[in-house]
């Protein structure tokens, strides 16, 4: 039991949060078995039973400061009474809680849920705001809370919230959760489903070879590009022979045994051999 009452110790106080730290340490003063003594002492109680309520008391006013901040400790340490201690907390703290309703309420009101999230842990989320609003005595009909769910889903849901505002039955937020959990992962399922039928058209245009120009801003041109280069190839006349007469060294063009320059050949050695005599250098006769 004593296991169990440490497993309960709530932590300390440190000034906000009164009443969630109250419902705490409540469940943790009653495992110890001490809480009564937070209500007063009884009447005609005899010398025995005044004697086990202030062990008690005592152990319940030392349970109280040991689970407070030591600022507020300070404060309140010089209370020996259990129910003044915790009157006096009450009091003190759980009117500055009642204070932040109006936040709440606006946080409530102000929610909305958004695409890149669960929709299923944004619906606890409001679920949750609303445990707060009920722990100030602010309780919010189921009916009211479902619907302020349904506008509250994202613009990517709207085609589901549609469709369930045209239902004639009441829902309630248990199964309006139910709901979206099912169509949450059935959307799931369907994109990845998607992202596998479009991997192996991806790995297929991934074997093409990429544009190095991607991305440069070129002028465009109305001429048309060429698409291939030709060089001319250039011929070496020792390697050719002649058409004419098959000796290689020159081309047909320029063959003396050509029939159309046999004439013009001999005329041109011919006056070769007159100028060579007439300087009177040695000429080369023709053959």
């Amino acid at each position: 039991m004593a296991g169990f009452a440490d497993a309960l110790r709530p932590d300390k106080f440190t000034g906000v949060h009164f009443k969630r730290w109250q419902v705490k340490t409540t469940l943790w003063l009653t495992a110890l078995k001490v809480f009564h003594a937070s209500v007063g002492a009884p009447e005609g109680m005899t010398d025995e039973d005044r004697r086990k309520f202030q062990e008690a008391n005592t152990m319940f006013v030392g349970c109280i400061l040991s689970v407070l901040a030591d600022r507020l400790c300070d404060v309140y340490m010089h209370i020996n009474d259990g129910k003044i201690l915790w009157d006096t907390l009450n009091a003190k703290f759980g009117a500055t809680d009642a204070g932040s309703e109006l936040y709440i309420m606006e946080s409530f009101h102000d929610y909305k849920m958004v695409n890149n999230r669960s929709v299923v842990e944004q619906a606890h989320e409001i679920q949750c705001i609303v445990k707060e609003l009920e722990l100030l005595k602010c309780v919010l009909p189921d009916k009211f809370m479902a619907g302020c769910m349904i506008a509250k889903l994202p613009p990517s849901w709207r085609n589901f919230a549609t469709t369930l505002k045209h239902k004639r039955q009441e829902i309630s937020v248990e199964n309006l959760i139910a709901s979206l959990d099912v169509e949450e992962k059935a959307r799931a399922k369907d994109t990845t489903e998607k992202g596998g039928e479009v991997q192996p058209t991806a790995n297929m245009v991934q074997r093409y070879p990429q544009n190095k120009n991607k991305g440069k801003n070129k002028p465009v041109s109305n001429k048309p590009t060429k698409t291939t280069t030709f060089k001319k190839k250039k011929f070496n006349k020792a390697e050719l022979e002649c058409y004419a007469c098959g000796k290689p060294g020159h081309f047909s063009k320029e063959c003396p045994e050509r029939a159309d320059r046999r004439g013009k050949t001999s005329s041109k050695t011919v006056n070769m051999v007159t100028a060579s005599n007439t300087d009177g250098s040695q000429g080369i006769l023709p053959s």
